[in-house]
C-alpha cells in the first residue's frame, strides 16, 4: 500500500496532534516532500519530536525517509495511472494520456478484484426485498448508473444523492433490505454516519470503497473503488470512476445471469416498452 493510501486509512485512528500533521500533508502532499521538520511542525501547531512520532506511527524511521516515500508514490501517481496533462498538450497526446489511464486501472481492477467478494455482493442483491443505491457529490451520477441497470431485474431499486434523504432511508429500512453504497475513500462523516443507520435497522450493506476505510468496516461486503489510483480529495475522480462503473457493469451481469432464463422476458418486456418512443426511420427513396 502506497504512503498515502496508508495515511487516509489510519486517518480515523490518529491522535489530535497526529490528525493536525496529516491534514497538511494532504492537503498539499507535494509541498509537504519539501519541508523541513520545524516547518511541517509549525504549519500543524505540533512540537517537532512529534512529526517523528507520526511517520513511526506510519512505518516510518524519520520524517526524512517518509518524504523519500512520499515522493516517490507522488511520481508512481503521475507516470503510472494518473499521468496528468500538461500545458501545452496537444489533444492526441490529451487523448492518449487519458485512453492510458483507464486501461491501466481496469488492468489494475483485474489484479485486486475479490471474486467471493463480488459472489457474495451478488447474493445479497439478488435476495433483497428493496436495493438502495447511495452516492454523494461524485458519486451522485455512479448511484444513478447503477440504479439505471439494477431496477430492470426485478427488484425494487432507487437512488438517492442527498444526504437527509439518504438518512432517513436508512431509518426507515428494515432487514431484507440492501444498501450499496459508493465512496471514492470511504472517509465521509455522511456515508459512514448513514450506513450506521442502515446497519442498526437490519439491511444489509454493500460498500465500493476503499477497503480499508471506516465504511469499509460497516460494511457485509466491500469491494475496492480504486481510491489509491488518484488523489480524490484534490482532483474530480476520473480512473476511479471507470473502476466502479465497471464493478456496476460486473455485478449488474452477475445479477442477471443468477436469475437465469426467467429474467429474460421481464427485461425484453422493459426494453420494448421504448419501441414507441423512437421515430420511424426515414424510407429510402430511389433515384430518378
Amino acid at each position: 500500500m502506497s504512503i498515502l493510501s496508508l495515511l487516509k486509512s489510519r486517518y480515523d485512528t490518529l491522535s489530535k496532534a497526529e490528525t493536525k500533521i496529516a491534514n497538511v500533508i494532504l492537503a498539499a502532499p507535494e509541498s509537504a516532500t519539501g519541508m523541513a521538520t520545524a516547518t511541517l511542525a509549525g504549519k500543524a501547531g505540533v512540537s517537532d519530536p512529534m512529526v517523528s512520532r507520526f511517520c513511526r506511527t506510519l512505518g516510518c524511521s524519520s520524517f526524512p525517509e517518509f518524504k523519500v516515500k512520499l515522493a516517490r508514490d507522488l511520481a508512481q501517481k503521475s507516470s503510472f495511472i494518473t499521468e496528468a496533462v500538461s500545458t501545452g498538450d496537444s489533444a492526441n497526446t490529451i487523448i492518449e494520456k487519458r485512453i492510458n489511464a483507464n486501461q491501466a486501472a481496469l488492468e489494475y481492477l483485474r489484479s485486486h478484484i475479490d471474486a467471493k467478494a463480488v459472489d457474495a455482493a451478488v447474493n445479497l442483491l439478488c435476495n433483497a426485498r428493496q436495493i438502495v443505491v447511495a452516492g454523494m457529490g461524485g458519486a451522485a451520477a455512479i448511484a444513478q448508473d447503477a440504479q439505471h441497470k439494477l431496477f430492470r431485474l426485478g427488484i425494487p431499486t432507487v437512488a438517492y444523492d442527498d444526504h437527509l434523504m439518504l438518512r432517513m432511508a436508512a431509518a426507515g429500512a428494515a432487514k431484507g433490505d440492501c444498501f450499496i453504497m459508493f465512496s471514492f475513500t470511504g472517509r465521509t462523516r455522511a456515508s459512514v454516519d448513514i450506513a450506521e443507520l442502515a446497519s442498526a435497522s437490519g439491511a444489509s450493506l454493500i460498500a465500493i470503497t476503499n477497503p480499508a476505510s471506516p465504511l469499509a468496516r460497516l460494511a457485509d461486503v466491500t469491494i475496492t473503488s480504486g481510491d489509491e489510483l488518484e488523489d480524490t480529495t484534490v482532483y474530480v475522480p476520473m480512473t476511479t470512476r471507470i473502476v466502479i462503473l465497471t464493478i456496476i457493469d460486473i455485478l449488474a451481469t452477475g445479477m442477471t445471469l443468477a436469475q437465469g432464463p426467467d429474467i429474460e422476458p421481464h427485461l425484453k418486456k422493459i426494453k420494448s416498452s421504448l419501441e414507441a418512443t423512437k421515430t420511424k426511420p426515414r424510407s429510402k427513396t430511389r433515384k430518378q
